[in-house]
């Protein structure tokens, strides 16, 4: 504990000044991958709500600034990250024990008193949320009101809330337990070791009621001030190589202790990412927090970009208030001005483009080595949820039904049911299409090269026609599998289901793979989205098979798929090799179809591309 004193002696006799921010020149923002042109277009799109102030700081400078950055305005909850530092501060003293109970610190409240269970509560469980007191509380929202759960109803450490009271009880023990007032302790524990410009212990007022013996504890606070705070938690503590507050402290203070819905998760007095999900419409990559107070103050913290981005309300004015999802299209602005200038992690360059595409969640495997290296699953199985996609998440494959399907009927060639260079009507008792002749040539191997002729599907209410010759040019076509789909349930007797069953899926124990829905799978099954993130509500279940688009899996499903065309078990190498050989008509440059892959020979090696679509307008 020696060491620990000393350094609390080194926090409480620094001696600093108020400092002004650096700001980054042009060239040194490019450096680090940042567009002003682009964040240009933040601060337009800003103009349309309530915003009185934003400030963003990227390693660790002044990125960009606009608005009342210098102006106090109330803090409302962000307090509580605040006082989460200071207790920090205070329990590396020994001054603030986390398993101190509401019993033996004499914590206790108006009637209707605190029971004995309640008071088995400790300080720990009040950091994060978890009492299980729902007593009323001061300074609440009506939201938090209304959503205050029943007294007793849960027991200490056992659930999660946003709970006023635990917060403001916490002010009361700290100042208790420490002697010292938070206010003051805010300005020579954190403002002057930081150098803010505004704030002083003047700048907060106590709330007190009849509703409950414990204070509020709002202050006033300006965003260049703010962003000072944020910065010293994205530094793990560390301000001008002094540790302000400890590490381990900051390190505990943005874990997730607790799930908080489509909002992520909680920490200590800190909102914390959960798979990436914060704030509604975008993906954080990992690690990112936030402190956040009512009417769209926020103070966002992105570690993997070394960014803190700090927004402003005047709350003062009556009916002034930005919503997440207005300060959530704030950041994607943000992020969208910013290009990568040096390698970052793979999850962090996929949360990105789902921000920047809107796309609420995905699934990635990394396959090294002919096996799975990694998995990486992000974002919410529906936008707005809070249930995150993981490796049991079941996914429209869309188009990527079509490798799989051509994959079963290269299995029919090597048993010669099947010859890819035979006119598919020949199998057939009847013309598939009786008006259009040209059709009677197509062939399986034009059906893989997607050089049928067909579009990709007939037009609503009219017959299916020849766009161009079979095998004369690319035409990219679901049609062309629709018909090789009805060829392959001729010459086996079985429905597509079935077969694929019986040939792909379950040799290659893709147990979690259908094409059809599977009722039983629904709580695994990722929603429809438009090309703004939004649930499709009209979204189609497919009760039957279409070899072009139905298929249902999950990624590492896929994966194994992939793995098999690595090192083939169901289908000769040489076979293999055919379907990676760009023999189809070109599509652009030097691309063309293998046997349902599209390739791009390259050197020394092929690069093989297939492709995802959106099915009918989902994604």
């Amino acid at each position: 504990m020696r060491h620990l004193l000393l350094l609390a002696f080194g926090f409480i006799s620094q001696v600093a000044h108020a400092q002004a921010w650096e700001r980054l020149t042009d060239a040194q923002a490019g450096e680090l991958g940042w567009s002003r042109e682009k964040l240009a277009e933040a601060r337009k799109r800003s103009a349309d709500f309530h915003t009185e102030a934003m400030m963003i700081v990227a390693g660790g400078k002044v990125l960009e600034e606009w608005g009342a950055v210098a102006e106090k305005f109330n803090a409302h909850s962000i307090r509580k990250s605040f006082i989460s530092a200071l207790c920090g501060i205070r329990v590396a003293e020994g001054k603030l024990k986390l398993g101190a109970t509401m019993q033996e610190l004499g914590i206790d409240d108006n009637e209707p008193h605190l029971t004995e269970v309640e008071k088995r509560a400790t300080v720990h469980d009040l950091l994060k949320a978890r009492s299980g007191i729902y007593h009323p509380a001061l300074y609440e929202t009506a939201g938090m009101k209304a959503a205050r759960p029943k007294r007793h109803s849960h027991e200490p450490g056992e659930f999660w809330y946003y709970n006023n009271w635990d917060f403001n009880a916490l002010g009361t023990i700290y100042e208790q337990q420490t002697g010292a007032g938070i206010y003051e302790d805010l300005e020579r524990l954190l403002a002057k070791p930081l150098g803010m410009e505004h704030f002083t212990a003047a700048d907060g007022s106590y709330v007190t009621g009849a509703d409950s013996i414990h204070r509020a504890y709002p202050f006033r606070i300006t965003a260049r001030d703010m962003a000072r705070f944020g910065l010293l938690f994205l530094r793990n503590g560390v301000w001008n190589g002094t540790q302000v507050v400890p590490a381990e402290w900051v390190r505990d203070s943005v874990h997730s202790h607790s799930t908080a819905g489509s909002r992520g998760g909680y920490g200590y007095l800190w909102w914390t990412e959960r798979s990436g999900m914060h704030l509604p419409g975008i993906t954080l990559p990992r690690g990112s927090y936030s402190a956040r107070g009512a009417g769209g103050h926020y103070m966002l913290v992105v570690p993997a970009l070394d960014l803190v981005i700090v927004h402003r309300v005047n709350t003062d004015k009556s009916g002034r208030k930005v919503e997440a999802s207005e300060f959530a299209e704030l950041v994607r602005l943000v992020l969208e001005a910013h290009t990568p200038k040096t390698h970052i992690a793979h999850e962090t360059q996929l949360a990105l483009l789902m921000t920047k595409h809107r796309v609420p969640g995905v699934a990635v495997v990394e396959i090294k080595d002919r096996r799975i290296a990694v998995a990486h699953y992000l974002g919410a199985r529906e936008a707005g949820k809070e249930d995150a996609v993981n490796e049991h998440t079941l996914f429209e494959a869309a188009s990527m039904t079509k490798p799989l399907a051509a994959y079963a009927a290269l299995q029919l060639v090597e048993k010669g049911m099947l010859d890819l260079d035979r006119p598919l009507v020949s199998y057939l008792e009847k013309p598939y299409l009786p008006d259009e002749p040209r059709h009677e040539k197509i062939t399986a191997r034009m059906v893989m090269h997607h050089s049928t002729g067909f579009p990709n599907w007939r037009p609503k209410g009219e017959p299916l026609r020849l766009l161009k010759d079979p095998g004369t040019e690319h035409t990219y076509s679901g049609e062309g599998f629709l018909f090789l789909q009805r060829v392959m349930e001729k010459i086996t007797g079985k429905d597509l289901e079935t077969l694929m069953q019986e040939t792909v899926l379950r040799p290659l124990k893709m147990t979690h793979s259908s094409l059809v829905w599977q009722k039983d799978r629904a709580a695994d099954a990722a929603a429809g989205h438009d090309e703004r993130g939004r649930v499709k509500q009209e979204r189609k279940l497919y009760h039957q098979p279409n070899a072009a688009y139905t298929l249902y899996c999950t990624v590492e499903d896929y994966a194994q798929f992939v793995l098999e065309l690595m090192k083939p078990t169901l289908v000769s190498e040489a076979l293999v090799q055919h379907i990676f050989e760009p023999a189809g008509p070109v599509i652009e440059e030097d691309i063309r179809f293998g046997l349902g892959w599209r390739v791009k020979p390259t050197i020394p090696q092929r690069s093989i591309e297939f492709h995802f679509e959106k099915n009918w307008k989902l994604r």
